[in-house]
């Protein structure tokens, strides 16, 4: 019976031992790309063919593409946002109130509560209570709208919600586009994983380093109560594993 229960326990740690190194596996990801030729004329077609063990695969081809309306579009993957922003979400508002900001608006905010206060002798703002109200905001993240509440709820008579959101835009830092590079983040093409070829001719004579990201999804991991309770299914619920290939193409 002891024996019994002994093969039964190495059995199941067998099984967890194998589970866990096919976990493993399964998220480390390995990508190759190849130019049919890498020294080309402008407008001459380059094909890449590229292998791996990806579900996903983006290729950036390293330029700067111009469309004819004259919008230009970067597919340079050192400004993509994958690699500029290092997976992190900055696609929310983040408004802060420097310090230097809150100094900058003091003197015209003190002379415009003055004016009010003339103005309206019966419901007269004390300015202290205001700006020490404002002091409180500074180095606090907060949504665009949040904050101009926040403004409001301390001088509701002075100030309406547009004029609000429109003094948080003026004094306050937008730090959620401070990683946006000029022009935006650099785009790149979807490879089907069953056709891995991509042709594409270059426009402008250069040297240009095209790269190819491979993205392989491992299993959920499980938190609290898992999809019963919270079937909530951001990316950082899942083990991912990355890995990139390049070539160079020079275009004369």
């Amino acid at each position: 019976m002891k024996t019994n229960y002994s093969i039964r326990i190495s059995m199941l740690l067998l099984i967890l031992f194998c589970y866990t190194s096919c976990e493993k596996d399964e998220i480390d990801t390995w990508v190759s790309l190849e130019a049919d030729k890498t020294v080309v004329a402008v407008n001459e077609t380059v094909t890449f063919k590229m292998s791996g063990n990806a579900e996903t695969y983006v290729i950036y081809t390293g330029d700067i593409e111009i469309k004819p309306t004259g919008e230009q579009i970067s597919h340079v993957f050192a400004n993509s946002y994958l690699v500029i922003t290092g997976g992190r979400t900055i696609d929310d508002e983040s408004y802060v109130l420097k310090q230097s900001g809150l100094d900058t608006w003091t003197p015209i905010l003190t002379a415009e509560i003055a004016a009010y206060n003339i103005a309206n002798p019966n419901t007269p703002l004390n300015v202290n209570t205001i700006i020490n109200g404002l002091q409180s905001l500074v180095d606090k993240s907060y949504y665009k709208d949040t904050a101009a509440i926040r403004i409001r709820e301390l001088m509701p008579t002075l100030k309406t919600f547009a004029n609000c959101q429109n003094l948080v835009q003026t004094y306050f830092t937008n730090l959620s586009v401070l990683l946006t590079p000029a022009g935006g983040f650099s785009t790149g093409v979807a490879i089907n994983r069953y056709n891995l070829t991509y042709s594409y001719k270059f426009r402008t004579p250069g040297t240009y380093v095209v790269t190819l990201l491979g993205t392989r999804i491992g299993d959920k991991n499980y938190s609290g109560s898992g999809y019963i309770y919270n079937s909530t299914a951001s990316a950082s619920e899942y083990n991912y594993g990355r890995n990139t290939a390049t070539v160079t193409i020079v275009v004369q």
